[in-house]
């Protein structure tokens, strides 16, 4: 609009009807969730947009999310009202605690998610652990592979003490040597 001259109290008038038109050119009023100001909401806190109508998330889901209606929908590897909690991979299978986003396994379990079933004292690096049971080397034996053993059980006739035949009585220790063409 092109300005025009006008009497002094009649600029005054001007001036306060277009405040108010100003206050009142917000965007849905604002949704009476907030103050226009300048022809621009200034919302309430927990509402958000153009004109206040939408739920604002906590924390804006702390960037790990997207808010949904005031809800906070967290990225993968974070949950809680404002994505600000650190999930561990497949909640450690139930065989450990969270820590961090990290996972804490229990007892007989490991891995980043607590699915490697570990095996008792590692086997006691005599043997491979095969799905939570030792595979033990020649000469070992045991749930860990702690037990010596002797070469053909002292041929059944003996004990096997600490990785020794201790033969019955009638019976000698034998010891066959092997030798080897060259």
């Amino acid at each position: 609009a092109a300005p025009l001259c006008v009497h002094q109290q009649m600029s005054v008038q001007m001036t306060a009807v277009t405040r108010a038109a100003a206050k009142s050119n917000c965007p849905g009023n604002c949704s009476n969730k907030g103050k226009c100001v300048n022809g621009q909401c200034v919302c309430d806190p927990g509402f958000t947009g153009p004109d206040c109508s939408q739920g604002a998330c906590p924390n804006n889901c702390n960037n790990h999310g997207r808010c949904v209606n005031g809800q906070c929908v967290c990225d993968e590897g974070f949950s809680g009202p404002d994505c600000s909690i650190k999930t561990c991979p497949a909640n450690c299978n139930n065989r450990g605690r969270c820590v961090n986003g990290q996972c804490v396994c229990d007892e007989g379990f490991s891995g980043p998610d607590c699915s490697i079933k570990t095996c008792p004292a590692n086997c006691n690096n005599r043997g491979r652990c095969v799905n939570g049971q030792c595979v033990c080397e020649e000469g070992f034996s045991g749930p860990d592979c702690s037990i010596k053993t002797c070469p053909a059980n002292c041929n059944n006739h003996g004990k096997c003490v600490n990785g020794k035949c201790v033969c019955d009585s009638g019976f000698t220790l034998y010891i066959l040597l092997k030798f080897y063409d060259k």
